[in-house]
């Protein structure tokens, strides 16, 4: 293992933030693949991740150093500064890094993140991204892939998670990071998963094994592995948005990963004033909870539920 300062960032006012690399394998080997975590300091899940994954490769490296076939480069995370200061996004003027990309050398601090993270991390053969959603949302674990990375699903399906969701891009989706590293010809990949500022222990695990999983598939290292899931591929169209009606606190009664039935309560909504009940969310046809809403107050008209149709999909 190789541990460096991949770039820095200079302050005024504190020391510099340093981005750190973990590298396995031989320089320029194939097949290669970067791991990023996550750049929302709020993504404990994925930096735990990510953490873990720099153990793991250190670990069997020292015991077998032939056990990286080809190259890998893990940066734990980009935004170390919100991570200590318990903010989202960035802390001095609040702002995602991940609309930044591919960035700009002489711009505002995050675009010039963005612009040498792209810089160490665009010549990969496989990019991983790992997020947490940016809504108040829990998630099953799965992988988004971009419209036009539809082709990449059998390779998204060497993670072995249940839902391989391939999303429309939108403006948006043109300053991420992930649009941007296929621009440069990498197979990128998102996973999403988890709850913002929480450690989901058992769905972090889930995601680790699913990118070693990716990894010995892909023989970027030479490890055993277990089968997992065959991966059904969601778009919007299969998905159904719930929404409030009305505004108070949230009591949800089903969980991330149920599978629930036509007519089945899902939530209820109280008057935060009186108790009174406002709403009893019903599901409106047979499927699996894929996203819930992760906070005890929710807004009227806020999505309470994302719904898998059990109809338009084969679900395991």
């Amino acid at each position: 293992m190789r541990e460096e300062i991949l770039f820095e960032i200079t302050s005024l006012s504190r020391e510099p933030m340093r981005v750190k690399a973990f590298k396995f394998g031989k320089k320029d080997a194939t097949p290669s693949c970067v791991i990023v975590g996550p750049m929302t300091g709020d993504a404990i899940d994925q930096l735990w991740i990510a953490s873990r994954m720099v153990r793991f490769l250190r670990q069997k490296e020292l015991e077998n150093p032939s056990f990286i076939l080809g190259e890998i480069v893990v940066v734990p995370t980009a935004n170390t500064y919100s991570f200590n200061m318990g903010k989202s996004f960035w802390p001095l003027d609040n702002t995602d890094i991940d609309v930044m990309f591919p960035g700009y050398e002489k711009g505002e601090t995050t675009q010039r993140i963005a612009a040498r993270l792209f810089e160490k991390t665009n010549n990969f053969d496989f990019a991983i991204l790992l997020e947490a959603r940016k809504d108040h949302a829990e998630c099953k674990p799965y992988v988004s892939l971009l419209a036009n990375g539809a082709e990449d699903v059998d390779d998204a399906r060497a993670f072995g998670l249940d839902f391989i969701h391939i999303k429309d891009e939108s403006p948006i989706d043109t300053v991420s990071i992930n649009y941007n590293w296929k621009i440069w010809n990498a197979k990128s990949f998102s996973i999403i998963s988890g709850k913002k500022g929480e450690l989901r222990k058992n769905d972090a695990n889930k995601v680790f094994d699913a990118i070693v999983r990716f990894l010995s598939k892909h023989k970027i290292i030479d490890f055993p592995i277990f089968e997992g899931s065959i991966g059904n591929v969601v778009t919007y169209d299969n998905i159904e948005i719930i929404k409030s009606s009305a505004a108070g606190l949230f009591d949800t009664l089903v969980h991330v990963g149920d599978r629930v039935v036509h007519g089945q309560p899902l939530a209820r909504i109280y008057n935060t004033l009186d108790g009174t009940l406002m709403q009893t969310i019903i599901a409106p046809f047979e499927g699996i909870i894929s996203c819930a809403y992760d906070y005890p107050l929710i807004f009227q008209n806020a999505i309470a539920f994302r719904i898998i149709r059990l109809e338009d999909t084969q679900l395991p």
